[in-house]
């Protein structure tokens, strides 16, 4: 098993079902809990960031529907890096 995949704190899932969190919640929580394990620590927030500014589009986007499209949110998901796999 992968070190960062270590439960001996408790499951994340079981966290993320205590506390309600949505797929959103989730993912941002698992990435920050588990980014110093692997290695890859800049990469890691990098993607965490660009997975919160998705969410806050989308939060904002339901208080105010016509501010942007999906089409939108697509060309996001390329970045100068290269596309983001989330």
């Amino acid at each position: 098993m992968q070190k960062h995949y270590n439960n001996k704190n408790g499951s994340l899932y079981k966290f993320a079902e205590n506390h309600n969190l949505n797929s959103y919640e989730f993912d941002i929580i698992k990435r920050v809990m588990r980014c110093r394990k692997k290695g890859t620590f800049l990469e890691d927030l990098k993607k965490t960031k660009f997975l919160i500014d998705l969410y806050i589009k989308e939060e904002q986007e339901k208080e105010n529907p016509n501010q942007t499209n999906l089409i939108d949110q697509i060309e996001e998901l390329n970045t100068p890096q290269g596309r983001i796999k989330l």
